[in-house]
């Protein structure tokens, strides 16, 4: 690794595939690009859930290989995280106090709050993947942006928490670290999704950001630039391979490469896709998908209008993941859903090529770190910068003291200088007088 540069690790481990990012940015902060993309197949975990921590920790190993060297060994990484167990709230908490200023440690409480709300006693159990404080107000209904710095004696916040239980969490830190490797951060996966795919526009305007990946479809609703809503339900890829397995009466590999075909457009002339020997109606494929698509609408209708933003999302709905590259189901989503609709690759970056749906993860975890590493730079130059301008304050009024000081001890020695010199003063008018008195007799 070059003392120039930041390096970062992002990991996705997917049900189908483990997906290993490894890359760097300037340590200007003006450069980034991709450096190594290692894609192996993940055993040992279905539905999000892991199975076989030893079948998965070998699959990890493998990945691990290919992707570091003996210059740049790999130590720690950060990965994303999802699955049904994911979990999101949204509470309204307020705090009264003494007319003051209002400090950090006044919102730090706000978010203590939150926890004892949603999870009461059991806050030890969860771990927060995403929170979000929004539509803050100081004594009054007024919003304000940054309450920090004004002053008031009542503050208020709505704030949003995504957490998941941390038994499901330490079994995957486990896994990592039974390969010799640190978890350095854990990130909520549908919004490393959104991370990876989503410009700031859309994300302000309003958004149902899709991510169908292959055991599980995530959703999170942005709006003003925040994650407002979160849901995940183990439903995706797979399940269009298990239709398509016991309906056209096939080994799941088969169904496997049927789909695959689908997606690459290896469609015969006469509108079959072939497998083995055997022709199978192109009409009869998509029929089975389309069924199984309709089951992801109603996930994604019914998210929606839980969230309570139906009708508010001006960007409509953002699809990716690994299933929406699969003919047929972005269009019947668009027809069905009553939103805009599309498909949205991830962010290009240098360094990795022809990036896919399914990459949207990994790359939005080390884009993730990558702003952290630039958010706290700018942070500890602010700091730095505040500190300078004290000591030069301080030197300021220090030279001020020292020149009132040295004025002082200026006036003090003229004004000594006068006492010394009246008394000589009288003396020397009194023998005068004296003298005038003596020669008068």
């Amino acid at each position: 690794m070059k003392d120039d540069v930041i390096r970062k690790v992002a990991l996705d481990i997917g049900n189908n595939k483990i997906k290993l990012l490894v890359g760097e940015m300037s340590s200007d902060f003006e450069k980034i690009a991709v450096t190594d993309y290692v894609k192996t197949k993940s055993n040992g975990i279905s539905k999000s859930l892991i199975e076989n921590p030893e079948t998965l920790a070998e699959a990890l190993k493998e990945a691990i290989s290919k992707a570091e060297s003996v210059e740049s060994p790999i130590t720690k990484l950060s990965l994303a995280l999802g699955g049904p167990g994911i979990c999101s709230a949204t509470v309204n908490v307020k705090s009264s106090f003494p007319e003051k200023e209002i400090e950090k440690i006044d919102m730090d409480n706000l978010l203590k709050q939150a926890k004892r709300q949603i999870f009461g006693s059991k806050e030890g159990q969860y771990r927060i993947l995403y929170k979000e404080i929004y539509n803050k107000k100081l004594d009054g209904p007024g919003i304000v942006r940054q309450p920090i710095g004004m002053v008031g004696k009542e503050l208020q916040a709505d704030i949003h928490l995504i957490y998941v239980e941390e038994a499901y969490v330490q079994k995957f830190i486990q896994v990592v670290n039974k390969v010799g490797i640190d978890v350095d951060r854990i990130y909520l996966n549908s919004y490393a999704s959104a991370k990876g795919t989503l410009d700031e526009e859309t994300k302000k305007m309003g958004v149902a950001h899709v991510d169908i990946g292959y055991g599980s479809t995530s959703i999170i609703i942005l709006k003003y630039g925040k994650v407002l809503y979160a849901k995940t339900k183990p439903i995706g890829e797979m399940h269009y391979v298990s239709d398509l397995s016991i309906i056209l009466k096939i080994p799941k590999e088969g169904a496997e490469e049927i789909l695959n075909k689908l997606k690459n457009k290896q469609i015969e002339a006469d509108n079959t896709i072939r497998y083995g020997a055997k022709k199978i109606l192109l009409r009869e494929i998509k029929d089975i998908i389309l069924a199984r698509t309709d089951d992801i609408i109603d996930f994604i209708s019914s998210t929606i209008d839980e969230s309570g933003f139906n009708g508010h999302l001006a960007k409509g709905i953002v699809l990716t993941g690994g299933a929406v590259e699969i003919e047929g189901v972005s269009e019947q989503i668009a027809s069905r859903s009553g939103y805009l609709t599309r498909k949205m690759l991830p962010i290009p970056l240098r360094g990795l090529k022809d990036a896919f749906y399914s990459d949207a993860v990994a790359i939005g975890v080390f884009l993730e770190d990558m702003e952290r590493e630039y958010k706290a730079y700018i942070e500890e130059n602010r700091q730095a910068a505040a500190k300078e301008k004290i000591k030069e304050e301080t030197t300021l009024n220090n030279k001020i003291i020292d020149k009132k000081m040295d004025r002082k001890e200026e006036i003090d020695n003229f004004l000594g200088e006068i006492e010394e010199r009246e008394p000589k003063k009288e003396e020397g008018n009194f023998k005068k007088f004296i003298k005038w008195f003596g020669e008068l007799f």
